[in-house]
């Protein structure tokens, strides 16, 4: 089984769009049993399990140009939105309406999509398997939790007695959640260049954090520091992989063009998903998979 592992970064998300795009040309989202993401890596998440065991898979490139469309300009992300800058409730939507996402294709496809939360009291990172969600409604909240960045997104969000906030504070890239499903190999798509996963917050970004009210002291801390999990991550896709395990990295070859998570122009971001699909045409074109069907869920 072929585990998929996907970072987030708002806007600079858009690259793993591309990358999913290449693993379709490639023909290899057919041979994925798991995806595990953080943050708004859940929008490729959510695409590449649509693509993954829809029989009926809409078009990949006219459904990146949608998204583009959705997200670029003001519709997003706007700095005049003082306590909503992020509009994670348009994204969540744009996901509901363009992948059709849902427990019941999920469960259909015994396909494990998994996303990472922060629990915004304790800071711990905690996972919710969407296939395994009451229901639909249930679903789009916890990715609604995934994206809930503290300060530019208005609330924490509150799922089974629990407040979370955005996954990728406490595990940007849940690779090791995707090892522990045993797979014969791991894609981790990363949107930061090597060696910049999980770096503690500086500058201005950091006086925010500092300063900035509603933000428990474990979770305030976290985001001002080098993240433990993202250092194992590191790690291991430095050494290449796991035991016996592979793990093929797929990361900017040229980070300039992702430039800010707050990126809103569109022939910038447009940039950024070329660059994920041939980056991920460069990392996977060589590699051999073995496939899901044959393997069985793991």
């Amino acid at each position: 089984m072929l585990s998929v592992a996907v970072q987030g970064g708002a806007m600079r998300s858009i690259y793993a769009l591309g990358v999913v795009r290449g693993m379709v040309d490639l023909g290899i989202h057919s041979k994925v049993g798991s995806v595990h993401s953080s943050s708004a890596g859940c929008v490729a998440g959510a695409v590449l399990a649509g693509q993954a065991r829809a029989d009926d898979a809409p078009d990949l490139t006219g459904l990146v140009k949608t998204f583009l469309d959705d997200l670029s300009g003001r519709n997003f992300i706007d700095s005049r939105r003082v306590t909503k800058m992020v509009d994670v409730d348009l994204l969540v939507s744009v996901i509901r309406e363009q992948t059709g996402l849902s427990v019941a294709s999920l469960t259909k496809h015994a396909l494990t999509f998994e996303v990472a939360v922060t629990n915004a009291v304790t800071s711990i990172a905690e996972y919710f398997d969407l296939g395994r969600c009451t229901s639909d409604a249930e679903l789009f909240e916890v990715l609604r939790a995934t994206m809930a960045i503290p300060v530019l997104y208005h609330r924490r969000v509150r799922l089974r007695s629990q407040t979370y906030v955005d996954g990728g504070i406490s595990d940007p890239l849940p690779l090791l959640r995707a090892l522990a499903r045993n797979p014969s190999a791991v894609i981790a798509v990363s949107t930061v260049g090597a060696g910049s996963l999980g770096h503690h917050l500086s500058g201005k970004e950091a006086l925010v954090i500092r300063t900035a009210p509603g933000i428990s002291a474990p979770v305030r801390g976290l985001m001002l520091a080098y993240n433990p999990l993202a250092r194992v991550s590191e790690q291991i896709m430095v050494q290449g992989s796991f035991g016996s395990v592979p793990i093929h990295r797929v990361t900017p070859s040229d980070p300039d063009v992702l430039t800010s998570r707050t990126e809103t122009d569109r022939r910038r971001l447009l940039r950024a998903e070329e660059l994920g699909y041939a980056d991920a045409l460069a990392a996977l074109s060589d590699c051999e998979f073995e496939d899901f069907s044959e393997a069985g869920a793991g």
